[in-house]
């Protein structure tokens, strides 16, 4: 396939690269099992990469070997398409995303990095929980939507329902879906990006038997008319058609006469704004610099001529290059082998290699316009989210250069396991290539206990675990699990006190530790040190004796990360800490005890505080959605119950009913298969992060 990819890139997308206005950055995301990837298929073969006999089968995108295996999408991988839309082509560049809960940070990722998203719904079973997990990390990044209501052909199938009833089954999970759009949008903001027929931002079909049908094909049936009215009927009308169709099993000329890739794809470039509009008002959101200076200029105008701006989406180790590092380009042009800084290292390295992804491929070109997702090979000690820079664009500039701010993941690490070589020559050395390996996913955790040399290995969930320890076999790193853990948090209960360090002597310090909320912006209260986006901490100087550049800077932040890593109560890691420097005395005579003199009279100050503000400890909890034949709920609440979980409704407006429900992560282990096995594999579920508990009282909840 690859020199089909090569031939299509060179040939069609390389005059398309620079076409802002025609450019359209998608993530297509979803529940699990929804229908992402089958869908993706036949996006892939309308663009001729893919055969139209093996789509919706193939499962391009899942190109690794354990996504084949297994039947689910684990990691965001990427394509370009080509489209055309009222005579013109358009570049479409599409993300593929999990649907599992223990890799949503991969959704995360794919989200910051495009501009619209095309959510999936199963027909049948409407809004899931990850569903709307996913919509929500959607919404709060400003990425517009568009819906495709999938599994359309089971509720002709599998439930034998009339056109009518069908109708009514779709504009259900429609209501339910703008419904949902309504709590996390503004007013102003839902009237525009509601999805609907009129709209043009709807469509509704089946995946799997590639048909699909949007405005175009109902105003083709009314004769152009947009009377909602004569919409209506027309919908019916075709329907009904479609269940003729189902009858007599002939669904292969519902794909010839309705294409499911024209109507998604026609969506996407007429609802997805282009690379220009969506920065317009993306930017501000997760960049801090001004709007009015020259660098904030060219990211809100995404000019390709400014300096080069990239942010990274994605890392992935790679024995001849290095890494290979998916980004979005917001600024500038992405030159081959033009040094980039990366502003969190401050180091500047040279690419080896720059081009487009095409799922498994990389194409390689020479340079890559703003607007663009593309990839680079050869950098070192890179992780996602990390902001690259073209340094000499800056040499002459007065602005300050601020970075892309840091990703907020709907899940952190709450399980850990002992790790162990399987032989125990090899344990020198493995410690080295997990390290690198964890850095290329946020959702992971390493670490060697300094005094037993115990090497824990700590995830978003069990399978996030399973997976990444049959992917460090395949890198021959053979390694043996032990019993799984859960991890505990501690949070402050109050803000604490303002406290001091004693000792005169040395440095001093003091600090005042509180609760950092979701609406606490740290760079309002000061200079922010430094920030720990997996426990949602930070350190910020009001006292303004900082340099930020200096040594005193990374000694301050290596005392953050110790207090972080070590709550003062019980020695877990420290959750949602915010740590203001109100004053600093810095008084360091030598060299080689400047780091123990600030180092020190900073953990005493900042564990004072913290103490005074009654931390508490927590556990991780999971909230569950199952859905379930009616046979299968009394058992379905009794396996929830034994496991010490709380049911909290039993919904069956749909034929399969839905147990909404939560249970601690610590007695999730197995939960998966005890749930296929008891009820044969009726039951399907999904999860969502259901926030901390205390330990002592499950009923107070910390989010």
């Amino acid at each position: 396939m690859s020199h089909i990819y090569k031939k299509f890139v060179k040939e069609r997308v390389t005059d398309l690269v620079s076409q802002t206005q025609n450019i359209r950055n998608v993530t297509i995301i979803a529940h699990i099992d929804h229908g992402k990837t089958t869908l993706s298929d036949s996006l892939i073969a309308a663009s001729g990469l893919l055969s139209k006999e093996v789509a919706a089968s193939a499962r391009l995108l899942d190109y690794d070997l354990i996504e084949q295996q297994r039947g689910i999408t684990i990691k965001a991988s990427g394509i370009s398409l080509i489209h055309s839309f009222d005579g013109e082509d358009h570049l479409i560049n599409l993300v593929d995303t999990p649907g599992h809960i223990d890799f949503s940070s991969h959704v995360t990722r794919g989200l910051r990095l495009t501009d619209g998203a095309i959510i999936v719904v199963d027909a049948i079973e409407g809004i899931m929980v990850q569903t709307e997990t996913v919509t929500r990390q959607a919404m709060m990044e400003l990425v517009r939507p568009v819906l495709f209501v999938n599994k359309v052909d089971r509720l002709f199938r599998e439930r034998r329902l009339s056109a009518q009833k069908t109708a009514e089954e779709i504009t259900k999970v429609v209501r339910e879906f703008n419904a949902m759009l309504g709590k996390y949008l503004d007013d102003e903001r839902l009237e525009e990006w509601e999805v609907s027929f009129s709209k043009g931002s709807l469509s509704v079909g089946s995946a799997i038997d590639k048909w699909g049908l949007d405005i175009a094909t109902l105003k083709e049936y009314t004769g152009g008319s947009e009377e909602s009215a004569d919409l209506a009927n027309a919908f019916l009308s075709i329907l009904e058609r479609i269940e003729e169709v189902y009858k007599t099993e002939k669904r292969e000329e519902l794909a010839a006469q309705l294409p499911v890739a024209r109507v998604v794809l026609d969506s996407v470039v007429r609802i997805v704004p282009n690379p220009k509009v969506a920065q317009s008002y993306r930017i501000p959101l997760f960049w801090d610099g001004s709007p009015d200076s020259k660098i904030g200029k060219n990211l809100m105008e995404c000019n390709d001529t400014g300096p080069c701006i990239c942010m990274v989406g994605d890392v992935q180790p790679d024995r001849h290059a290095s890494t290979v590092t998916a980004v979005r380009i917001f600024s500038g042009t992405l030159e081959r082998a033009k040094p980039l800084t990366n502003m969190r290292t401050r180091e500047q390295r040279k690419s080896l290699q720059i081009g487009m992804h095409m799922s498994k491929t990389r194409v390689d070109l020479s340079q890559v316009p703003a607007g663009n997702l593309a990839f680079i090979t050869g950098l070192r000690d890179i992780a996602v989210g990390d902001t690259l820079i073209d340094s000499e664009g800056f040499k002459n500039s007065k602005d300050t250069i601020h970075p892309m701010s840091a990703l907020q993941y709907p899940t952190e690490p709450v399980v850990t396991y002992a790790i162990e070589p399987r032989k125990l020559a090899e344990l020198g050395n493995i410690q080295d290539p997990i390290e690198t390996y964890v850095k290329t996913d946020p959702a992971l955790e390493f670490e060697v206990n300094p005094e037993t040399g115990e090497m824990l290995l700590s995830g978003a969930g069990e399978l996030h675990i399973e997976i990444t320890v049959e992917k460090l076999t395949r890198q021959g790193i053979d390694v043996i699990l032990g019993k799984p853990m859960v991890l505990l948090r501690e949070q402050l209960t109050s803000d604490g006190s303002s406290c001091s360090s004693e000792n005169e002597s040395v440095s001093s310090f003091t600090i005042r530790a509180i609760i950092a909320t979701e609406e606490t912006a740290p760079e309002t209260l000061g200079s922010v040190i430094d920030q720990d986006p997996k426990s949602a901490s930070w350190i910020v100087d009001t006292s303004n004796k900082i340099n930020q550049f200096g040594d005193e800077a990374e000694w301050i932040k290596e005392a953050f990360r110790t207090i972080i890593r070590n709550g003062p109560s019980s020695g877990e890691r420290m959750r949602r800490l915010g740590l203001l420097i109100e004053r600093a005395t810095f008084r360091s005579e030598a060299p080689e005890t400047s780091w123990r003199n600030i180092t020190q009279p900073l953990l005493e100050a900042a564990r004072g505080s913290v103490l005074s503000g009654s931390p508490i400890v927590l556990e991780p909890w999971i909230h569950l959605e199952i859905s379930s034949p009616e046979e299968h709920v009394g058992t379905l609440s009794s396996i929830l119950s034994k496991r010490k979980g709380q049911v909290l409704e039993i919904d069956s407006d749909r034929s399969l009913f839905r147990i909404d429900a939560e249970i601690p992560v610590r007695e999730s282990f197995g939960l998966a298969n005890e749930i296929r096995t008891s009820t044969s594999g009726w039951a399907t579920w999904g999860a969502r992060a259901g926030g901390y508990r205390n330990t002592k009282n499950s009923e107070i909840r910390y989010d």
